[in-house]
């Protein structure tokens, strides 16, 4: 998607003002704030296996390790039940520590870094979640604790029950996706008057599929797709101009019911190259 918007446009998205990613979109965050092209990343996505300055993205199995007996996130169960968290943030408590080695992957992001630990781009915001209160941190923005790129992005990476939890200044993080896929409405206040948004755990387009798997998951897409239609709202409301570029129903068939699956991978990515185009060319941008 990046690379149909970069192609009908002529935006290099390593120029916007904020480069922004939650989860799997923190290491493409990392990795444009690094100083890596978009053509650079089709590339590698290209090949059998996706590598990059020296590592590569790649995250285990279609399942994951057997998890720990501790579950680093459950105060999250508390803030729910109090109406302190939405429900799939709750949720998310329930699932104990991961234990996914996501050493190749983060050593791909530490390979764009420079001498601070840190990418070049001097607003590069990585999602994260504190796992005792349900806050959001955007680490790289000047309120955030100080942290390296690698840890930052294995915080954001950091999916319940799959990923361990980071601990960084004595705070344990996960995944910014258990709040919102986006966090767009976090750029309220910039001083920007546009912002793109590329979520793919969200379709206002969906399929109808059979298997009782992936119709639990496109239940759990139609919550988040809510919620970045609300952050899109407040957006707008604010007088910034948005740009939403999300999945097909073509896409969804085509990542199944389990977004982490490997095997899946070209499959995606080939789907994703015919129907990017057309997702960029109906939002006006070609």
């Amino acid at each position: 998607m990046l690379s149909a918007y970069a192609e009908a446009t002529g935006h290099d998205p390593r120029t916007f003002n904020i480069i922004m990613g939650t989860s799997s979109g923190s290491v493409i965050s990392a990795l444009l704030g690094g100083g890596i092209g978009v053509d650079e990343l089709v590339e590698a996505q290209q090949q059998e296996r996706v590598c990059i300055a020296g590592g590569e993205w790649r995250h285990g199995g279609a399942t994951p390790p057997m998890p720990k007996t501790q579950w680093p996130s459950a105060q999250l169960i508390k803030l729910g039940l109090n109406g302190k968290a939405s429900t799939l943030t709750a949720l998310s408590g329930l699932l104990p520590q991961g234990q996914q080695d996501l050493s190749p992957m983060i050593r791909m992001v530490e390979g764009v870094c420079d001498e601070t630990g840190w990418v070049k781009h001097p607003n590069t915001w990585v999602m994260a979640v504190d796992a005792a209160s349900g806050e959001r941190v955007a680490f790289g923005s000047k309120s955030a604790p100080h942290c390296a790129m690698g840890d930052a992005v294995r915080a954001s990476y950091a999916v319940p029950g799959w990923c361990p939890s980071v601990n960084i200044q004595g705070r344990e993080y996960i995944d910014g996706g258990v709040v919102s896929p986006t966090s767009a409405d976090l750029l309220m206040g910039k001083d920007i008057d546009e912002v793109v948004i590329i979520p793919p755990m969200v379709s206002r387009q969906l399929d109808r599929p059979r298997h009782p798997f992936a119709k639990v998951e496109r239940l759990l897409r139609k919550t988040m797709t809510q919620r970045v239609n609300e952050e899109e709202a407040d957006l707008v409301s604010a007088g910034i101009q948005v740009t939403r570029l999300e999945p097909t129903p073509e896409d969804l068939n085509a990542f199944g019911y389990n977004m982490m699956d490997p095997a899946r991978r070209r499959l995606v990515f080939d789907t994703a190259m015919r129907t990017s185009p057309r997702v960029v060319k109906a939002a006006g941008l070609a």
